[in-house]
């Protein structure tokens, strides 16, 4: 019988594990695009988050569950202790991608972070969102292999379309190709070590998360990770708020 953790390894090779960006355009853009956009995305100890509130992080299930995760969160040099961590009580470890979302209550809130609010509402499709994590980096044109990644785990960010709704409980997004009528100016997806990331829509300034990192379908489709035309999928914050909002008072917080 395979190890657990052997396991795991074998079966997040499927999952969304930086910023993968269009191969015409700078990458120092991507770079920008996070330093305005990206102040509520955490680099974690696996994967990445994104604060709610100054001690409540959301992130995916199967980022939270590694052991790679530790016991603290480090934000600008200074390391904050974890005091619980909450996994959705139907995600099932190795056997499904449903349910692939948790939260990381710390011990004591982080000063002057930048927050997002939870998405209420049903209408994700059309809106344009920012994708924001520290993984590996590389480009639409070849995908994640070897020798085309980029590891420096700088914080990227990217722009893209929630174009479908999956009923299993994921927003879903196309890594269009430059040559399409539906790329962005700096259309991307997450990549490896984006686990847990956010899928970010504002109002004005106020940064709102639809959806946290989940897995992408390119091996799927017959084709490499994080090359053009490949679909990524988001857990949709909007069907799991009333379990977040629940889990949060049993710990004695409140979102308001």
């Amino acid at each position: 019988m395979l190890s657990k953790t052997l396991l795991f390894a074998i079966i997040i090779s499927g999952f969304s594990l930086d910023i993968v960006m269009r191969h015409d355009v700078d990458e120092s853009e991507y770079i920008a695009l996070a330093e305005k956009y990206a102040g509520s995305s955490i680099r974690l100890n696996a994967g990445c988050g994104t604060f709610v509130l100054p001690n409540v992080i959301l992130t995916a299930a199967h980022v939270a569950i590694v052991p790679q995760m530790g016991d603290d969160v480090t934000v600008d040099g200074v390391k904050y202790k974890i005091s619980e961590i909450i996994i959705h009580p139907e995600y099932e470890d190795g056997r499904s991608l449903a349910n692939d979302i948790a939260i990381i209550i710390l011990e004591e809130g982080v000063p002057n972070i930048e927050l997002a609010k939870l998405y209420y509402n049903n209408d994700e499709v059309g809106k344009e969102i920012i994708f924001a994590g520290t993984g590996w980096a590389g480009t639409g044109d070849k995908g994640m292999v070897e020798g085309s990644i980029n590891k420096d785990r700088k914080m990227r960010a990217a722009q893209n379309r929630v174009d479908g709704i999956r009923e299993d409980g994921f927003i879903r997004f196309t890594f269009d190709a430059p040559d399409s009528e539906d790329a962005l100016p700096l259309e991307g997806i997450s990549g490896p070590g984006d686990s847990g990331g956010p899928a970010l829509w504002f109002d004005g300034d106020q940064a709102y998360i639809l959806g946290v990192s989940s897995h992408q379908d390119g091996r799927g489709m017959g084709k490499p990770e994080g090359v053009y035309n490949v679909h990524e999928f988001y857990t949709r914050v909007s069907e799991f708020t009333d379990w977040i909002e629940t889990e949060l008072k049993n710990n004695d917080i409140d979102l308001n």
